[in-house]
This record gives structure tokens, sequence and C-alpha cells, in this order.
């Protein structure tokens, strides 16, 4: 029960945090997004990773030469899939672009299938196919210019595109992730990753991008500080609902997200065809539950 409260305590939390950043910040540009995603949540996450590592002695004899290239390929996937996913939110609507995560675990199936010869399962099947039906549904409005017109607004629409190729890497950066868990501890590992996250995600904005952080901090301290506590929020919520259920339960129900992404889009910005945007986030999330239990 208690894994089961976080895991949904993570989905909403990431919907919410998503939604704080879009409101705060999306007119400023993707990089102070991806700033107040990543930078943000240091503080909360920063102590933990301290904590573990000083006090309770965890981490010692983990750097390994496997571990630190399992690291090293996550965090330049993970960084470039916060700047493509803070793009696609700050360009469409969360309705119409944060559902497209539910693809990770179409990919992550397809990708056994065609490379490992994996045989994918009757309700493995179905969940492509209603997940498949929800990116369908979504662009419904577009069925009458034609019926293959909402599948080309997956195309058109830059936001729900930047996420379906979101959906792509984390298929990468989930079994990558569950590796470093492996052959680590996952509390540790959790709060150890994120923080680097933080970091390198912040050098990339400060380097390439030249944001004035000092300035940006001190005019924006408010919603930096609610999105870096949602978000952090979130990373806790995760690894307390990972420690209590097996990992495809705890993933499917954490997908819930794109059902509070969607009524969080109406909440706080209004956003059109709510009823139809809700039915095809269910259908989606029906689709990533058949997946991750039956596949």
């Amino acid at each position: 029960m208690i894994g089961f409260i976080f895991a949904l305590l993570a989905g909403f939390l990431v919907a919410l945090s998503d939604a704080l950043n879009k409101k705060y910040f999306s007119d400023k540009g993707t990089s102070y997004m991806v700033f107040a995603r990543t930078v943000g949540s240091l503080p909360f996450l920063l102590p933990l990773f301290l904590y573990l590592t000083f006090f309770k002695g965890v981490g010692v004899g983990y750097f390994s030469p496997q571990f630190m290239v399992v690291v090293g390929i996550l965090l330049g996937l993970e960084t470039l899939a916060t700047f493509l996913y803070m793009k696609g939110i700050k360009v469409s609507p969360l309705s119409v672009s944060v559902p497209f995560l539910s693809f990770t675990p179409v990919f992550i199936i397809l990708t056994g299938y065609f490379l490992l010869g994996e045989r994918v399962s009757l309700e493995g099947a179905m969940g492509i196919l209603l997940v498949v039906a929800g990116s369908y549904v979504i662009n419904f409005p577009s069925a009458r210019l034609g019926w293959l017109e909402p599948i080309k607004a997956i195309k058109k629409e830059k936001g729900s595109f930047l996420l379906l190729q979101v959906a792509l890497i984390y298929s990468i950066t989930s079994v990558l992730g569950k590796k470093g868990l492996l052959l680590t501890d996952p509390l540790w590992f959790s709060s150890f990753y994120f923080t680097l996250l933080g970091i390198s995600a912040g050098l990339v904005v400060k380097v390439f991008y030249q944001i004035e952080v000092g300035s940006f901090l001190k005019t924006q301290i408010k919603g930096i500080f609610l999105v870096g506590l949602t978000q952090a929020l979130m990373c806790y919520c995760h690894m307390i609902a990972l420690s209590q259920l097996e990992t495809a339960y705890m993933i499917a129900l954490k997908r819930t997200s794109i059902l509070f992404s969607v009524v969080l889009g109406y909440f706080f910005f209004k956003e059109s065809y709510f009823g139809l945007r809700l039915v095809a986030a269910g259908l989606m999330l029906t689709g990533v539950c058949l997946i991750m239990f039956f596949k």
C-alpha cells in the first residue's frame, strides 16, 4: 500500500513540476527551464547523497570502470532528453506533449523484438495498439481534414514529436539506469545520479547558453524553488516506491503522470479538448500497464 501511494505521488509530482516549470519559465526559454528542473532540485537532493556517502559510508567501492561508463552514457543521454523534454512542454500544451512519454515501453518491447528476437505477448501487442490509438485520439480533432491527419499531426505538433524522441531516449536510459542500480545501492545511486545530473546540466546551461545565473536566481527564486522542490520530492517518492514494489508495477503507476498532465494542463492553462485528451491519455496508460505487466 505504501509503495502504491508513493508511486502515484511520483506521477503527480512529475506532472506538477512540469506544469510549474511551464508556468514560470516557458517565456524565458528552454535553458532556463532545464536549469530550474535540474539545478533547482540540487539543494534538496545533495544532502541525501552527502549523508549516505560520508555518514553511512555507502558508495565506497562502487566506482568501477564499468559503473563510470554507465554513468557517463546516462548523463549524456539524460541531459539531451531533459533539453528536448523542456522544449517540448514549452512549445506545446501539456495534454498534447507529455502523453507521448507512454511510448517508452513501446520502444523497449519493439527493440527487444527486432534486435533480440524476443517474442511479444498478446497482451503486449494489445498494449502497443492502445498506446498508438491514444496518440491518434489526442489529435482526433484534425481528422476532419482526413483520417490520416491525426497521425501527421504528431510530426507537425513540435511538442509531441519532441516528447516522442524523449521516450526513445528513455527506453535506453531506463535499461542503463537499471544497470546502475544493480551495480550499486538503489537509494545511493538515485541520490548520486540526480545530483550529478543537476551539476552537469547546470554546467551545460552556463557554458553553452551563458544564462545569467545570479540574476536568474535573484529574480526567479520562487519559481526555481517550487520546480526544484517538486522535482526532488518526485525523486524521493520514486525511490521509496521502487523499494516497495516490483519495477514494472512502479513504473506503470508512475505513468499516471500523463493523466495528471492533462488535468493540470486544463487547470493551469485552460488547454482545449480536455475530455478527449483525458480519454486518449487513459488509453495510453492502459496500454503501458498491459506492456509492463504482461510483456
